[in-house]
């Protein structure tokens, strides 16, 4: 599996692959967990262009399946330019369904964390469902520690409020 995945740099068109994976993931229940309990329209989709363009204040990373050019995970982190929080990126995360417990998603967090460093920031956050236990193993697996938790952070489709991690780490 290893070479048959290539992490990289999103890029503009990239949004419609990470837009079919999330279709994918909350149509087989994988992203219950999620803050978004849609597929992107256009408008999302076109915010999410953007965002990939340098003078944007996200970057997001890829990795796509060699064997068929498909997405099959992505990372967003978006930050600051100017203020007290210019030093942090906030971080999410996901991984198309048939592609989990593979390794993609330790390879796509490790190049985000290695370029949010490279690119000068200091800290990286995320906060995820406490039920999402894949996440936060991840995370944790990543070198994030639990900083927090907040009570009733999520609202689940089935009308569920959820409590959520707030993990971070020291870049």
């Amino acid at each position: 599996m290893k070479n048959k995945i290539m992490i990289r740099k999103a890029k503009p068109g990239d949004e419609i692959g990470i837009a079919e994976m999330r279709k994918i993931g909350l149509k087989k229940g994988n992203w219950g967990y999620t803050g978004s309990n849609k597929v992107p329209n256009k408008k999302k989709l076109n915010e999410w262009r953007k965002g990939f363009n340098k003078n944007s204040e996200s970057f997001s990373f890829v990795a796509i399946d060699k064997s068929n050019n498909k997405i099959v995970g992505s990372t967003t982190s978006s930050f600051k330019k100017s203020g007290r929080l210019r030093h942090r990126i906030n971080m999410g995360w996901g991984i198309h369904p048939d592609y989990q417990k593979m390794g993609i998603g330790t390879k796509l967090l490790q190049e985000s964390l290695k370029y949010a460093k490279k690119i000068g920031f200091k800290k990286a956050e995320a906060e995820m469902a406490i039920e999402n236990k894949g996440s936060w193993k991840l995370a944790l697996k990543n070198g994030f520690k639990i900083e927090g938790r907040k009570e009733k952070a999520l609202l689940t489709d089935d009308n569920r409020y959820i409590d959520t991690y707030i993990v971070g780490r020291i870049l």
